[in-house]
């Protein structure tokens, strides 16, 4: 019983804990720094790399691809032009999820305490509050644990160099 709602917590919790945007705007990411990018019409389908130079001209990054068979990978160099840049975002930070954990673990075990409350009494059983006060807090223990466990990134849009602007060839006149 107490492995099924641990594993239900953790569940509930994995599912509730996604990536989160920052709107404050990163004006230059460094080289190295983790960064989203998309390219294109389709600004939702964003690639993960790391960033080697960003300069009017070209994003340069390192992706990481791994072998067909999944044991091994490497660092792929790539680039893209910076005109072509639908979406350019950079990791700002990771957090945990305690909080969240928290909450789930301290509602799953309330349940449990209600489960245990409701057991017939015998020789060493528990009241009902040690019950839900023993269930509430050693729930909610859990759920901070493994929502400390459980880490997502932070994003912030950065800000790409613009491209100098195209000029017309000048012809000049002389006399």
């Amino acid at each position: 019983m107490r492995s099924a709602c641990l594993s239900i917590a953790a569940l509930c919790l994995c599912s509730a804990c996604g990536s989160s945007i920052v709107s404050t705007p990163v004006t230059a990411p460094a080289p190295g720094s983790h960064i989203r990018y998309a390219t294109g019409p389709d600004s939702s389908r964003l690639a993960k790399a790391r960033l080697v130079s960003l300069d009017a001209e070209r994003l340069i990054f390192e992706r990481f691809e791994m072998d067909p068979m999944g044991r091994t990978g490497d660092w792929i160099q790539d680039s893209v032009p910076t005109r072509s840049l639908a979406t350019l975002q950079v990791r700002v930070r990771r957090r945990s999820h305690a909080a969240q954990g928290a909450l789930v673990g301290m509602a799953l075990g309330a349940v449990a305490g209600v489960a245990c409350a409701a057991q017939e009494d015998e020789w060493l059983t528990p009241t009902d509050g040690q019950c839900m006060v023993g269930g509430v807090l050693g729930g909610a223990g859990y759920g901070a644990l493994i929502g400390l466990l459980i880490k997502s990134d932070v994003w912030a849009p950065a800000v790409a160099p613009s491209p100098p602007p195209e000029q017309e060839p000048s012809v000049t006149l002389r006399r």
